[in-house]
């Protein structure tokens, strides 16, 4: 299964950035990368969770039938989170919305989790959420910046509208992110943007976890702020 993972992680990585309409070579080939890397380690997890799980019920499983679970897993929820999820989020449907954050949910268990705990927490002590693009928005502190972890944007103060929504082009910029986790995993996008990603932004010349104004910086970045550097497209 280790050995088929990253095939199937590359493919989902291609057609993922394909649908989502990357607009950079280097941005493509990340997104390729992330996804062999995504692949194997999406295994690795979902193996590990599986099989802990039927340990405790005391169900009988092989590694190589829990792999196969995980890969199924992976597999499947990558092809929808690259073909369907950029269909849903460009909807102005909260119904199609929910279910393409329920695809995001599985490429990115761990974040989304704790993301939507979160929320509830920031609802009930009545801060500012807002549900767009496929994607929660929750306060998390003053200042003018976001951050997509899974599903869930840590969105601060100054993002947010007066009425408590956030622009749509920002929500257009978190949620790329969001489908690129939908694709490729949690684990493949972030390792691969805080290590290739970051390394080659820098070595552009530009930012590790940004663009700078010649358009320079992590290419996990460049097809997002398509929509927050020109919010006409």
């Amino acid at each position: 299964m280790l050995l088929i993972a990253p095939f199937v992680g590359t493919i989902l990585g291609a057609v993922g950035a394909a649908a989502n309409r990357v607009k950079t070579w280097d941005e493509f080939l990340l997104w390729v990368i992330g996804g062999a890397i995504g692949g194997v380690l999406a295994v690795l997890g979902w193996t590990g969770i599986i099989y802990g799980v039927w340990a405790v019920l005391h169900l009988d499983a092989s590694v190589a039938t829990t792999a196969a679970i995980g890969l199924g897993l992976f597999g499947t929820a990558g092809l929808l989170g690259a073909v369907v999820s950029p269909l849903l989020d460009n909807t102005d449907s909260p119904v199609a919305w929910l279910f393409s954050l329920l695809i995001k949910w599985v490429q990115s268990p761990l974040l989304t989790t704790v993301g939507l705990t979160a929320t509830l927490i920031v609802a009930m002590g009545g801060g500012k959420v807002d549900f767009r693009r496929g994607m929660l928005f929750i306060a998390a502190g003053p200042g003018g910046g976001a951050l997509a972890l899974g599903a869930v944007a840590w969105t601060q103060s100054g993002c947010f509208n007066p009425d408590g929504t956030v622009p749509d082009n920002l929500a257009r910029h978190e949620s790329t992110h969001s489908r690129t986790v939908a694709a490729i995993g949690e684990l493949g996008f972030f390792l691969t943007y805080v290590t290739i990603g970051a390394i080659w932004g820098s070595a552009q010349g530009g930012l590790w976890n940004n663009l700078n104004a010649a358009g320079c910086g992590n290419p996990f970045e460049k097809t997002a702020h398509t929509f927050t550097c020109h919010p006409d497209r």
